[in-house]
C-alpha cells in the first residue's frame, strides 16, 4: 500500500519540483552565480543560462528514460504521426500567425549582438535549448504525470495553461496572450499524447519559435 502509494506521488511531486525550477530556480542560480563571481551580464547572461538550461535538459532527458522510455523511440513513429506533426504546425500557423514572444524575448538582444559571436548563444535559447526544454517538462514530464490519458483531456489542459503561465510570468498578465498560449500549448499537448512521442512537439515548437523569428535571424546572421 504504502510502495502504490509513493509510486503515484513521487513523480507527482517531481513534476512540480522541476516546473517551480523552471519557473523561478534557474534565475535564482542564475543571480547567485553573477553576485558570486561579480560577472558582467551583457557578456555572461546567455551563456549562463543556455549552460543551465543544457544541464537541465540532461537531467529532465535522464529521468524521463527511466520512467517513460518508450517516448525518445523514434522509429515507434507511424506516417500518420508525421502528418499529424504537420498538421500542427499549419494550425497554430493558420491562426497564430502574429503571435509573438513573450519570455524570455530575445528580439532586441539579437540586434544587439548583431556583429558578436554572442548573437548564436542568443538565437540558441528559444530556438533550440528552450522549446526543448519546455516539451520535455510542459509535455513529457507533466502529462505524464497528472491525469495521464484523461478521458476529459485533462493531462492537455493542465500542460497548456501551465505552458502559458510560464510565458506569460514575467511580463504581467494579459488575457489575449494568455488564451492564445493556452491554445498552442493545447496543440502540443494534444500531438504529444496522440503520438506518445516527444519530438513530433519538440519539432512543431522548435519551427514555431523559428518562424516567429525569421525576419530578425536573416537581418543579424545574413544582413537581409
Amino acid at each position: 500500500m504504502i510502495e502504490k502509494l509513493k509510486n503515484k506521488l513521487v513523480p507527482k511531486l517531481l513534476a512540480l519540483f522541476f516546473i517551480v525550477f523552471e519557473l523561478f530556480g534557474v534565475a535564482e542560480i542564475m543571480s547567485i552565480i553573477f553576485w558570486q563571481f561579480d560577472l558582467p551580464t551583457t557578456d555572461y547572461f546567455y551563456p549562463v543560462l543556455n549552460s543551465l538550461t543544457i544541464l537541465f535538459v540532461v537531467v529532465l532527458v535522464i529521468y524521463l528514460k527511466r520512467i517513460r522510455p518508450e517516448m525518445f523511440q523514434i522509429t515507434s513513429l507511424k506516417p500518420l504521426d508525421y502528418l499529424l506533426t504537420l498538421l500542427a504546425f499549419g494550425l497554430i500557423y493558420a491562426y497564430y500567425g502574429k503571435l509573438l514572444f513573450v519570455g524570455a524575448n530575445p528580439d532586441f538582444d539579437l540586434v544587439f549582438f548583431r556583429h558578436s559571436p554572442q548573437a548564436f548563444l542568443v538565437a540558441l535559447q528559444p530556438l533550440v535549448v528552450g522549446p526543448i526544454l519546455e516539451e520535455l517538462l510542459y509535455r513529457g514530464v507533466l502529462m505524464t504525470s497528472f491525469f495521464e490519458k484523461s478521458k476529459y483531456f485533462l493531462d492537455c489542459l493542465l500542460s497548456a495553461i501551465l505552458f502559458s503561465f510560464a510565458h506569460l510570468l514575467s511580463y504581467g498578465f494579459r488575457l489575449d496572450l494568455f488564451e492564445k498560449y493556452v491554445v498552442v500549448g493545447l496543440i502540443l499537448a494534444l500531438l504529444f499524447r496522440k503520438t506518445r512521442s516527444i519530438y513530433p512537439s519538440i519539432l512543431v515548437h522548435m519551427a514555431w519559435n523559428i518562424y516567429l523569428s525569421w525576419h530578425l535571424i536573416t537581418f543579424v546572421f545574413f544582413g537581409q
